[in-house]
């Protein structure tokens, strides 16, 4: 399996992965906080969601522009992941939905960044022992 969907390093498609997905993950994150978890909608919280969510895109794009395409990919994966754990957290749950919800979808997030280094690293290792 290739990586040539993902974009090269330096390329101006990274910006526009950053907006894909700032935009999905914010739809995203408002659903499970105003919808999931049926609190009402305050703009303050809606802007910090979105500010969160923008933050993580363009952070994971920027390193995919830089070089890092497979740390990208592991911390993509990761906020995806997480997303998914914060919907399924919201539901059926009393008192800490918030909180727990909120936890689960950052340390998904976290772990994902956290394997995308890893692999970047044993990557970076493979290549200068077959040099050396």
């Amino acid at each position: 399996m290739g990586m040539n969907w993902i974009p090269v390093a330096r390329s101006a498609k990274w910006w526009m992965c950053a907006g894909i997905s700032s935009l999905a993950a914010t739809v995203a994150l408002w659903i499970v906080r105003f919808v999931l978890l049926d609190k009402p909608f305050v703009g303050v919280y809606a802007f910090r969601f979105m500010l969160l969510a923008v933050l993580l895109s363009f952070l994971f794009a920027f390193l995919g522009w830089l070089g890092a395409r497979r740390l990208w990919l592991c911390s993509t994966a990761g906020l995806a992941t997480g997303l998914v754990m914060m919907a399924l957290y919201s539901k059926d749950m009393t008192g800490w939905e918030d909180l727990a919800s909120l936890m689960s979808f950052m340390l998904a997030t976290a772990s994902g960044l956290a394997l995308g280094i890893l692999v970047e690293i044993i990557v970076l290792v493979t290549r200068m022992a077959r040099k050396g």
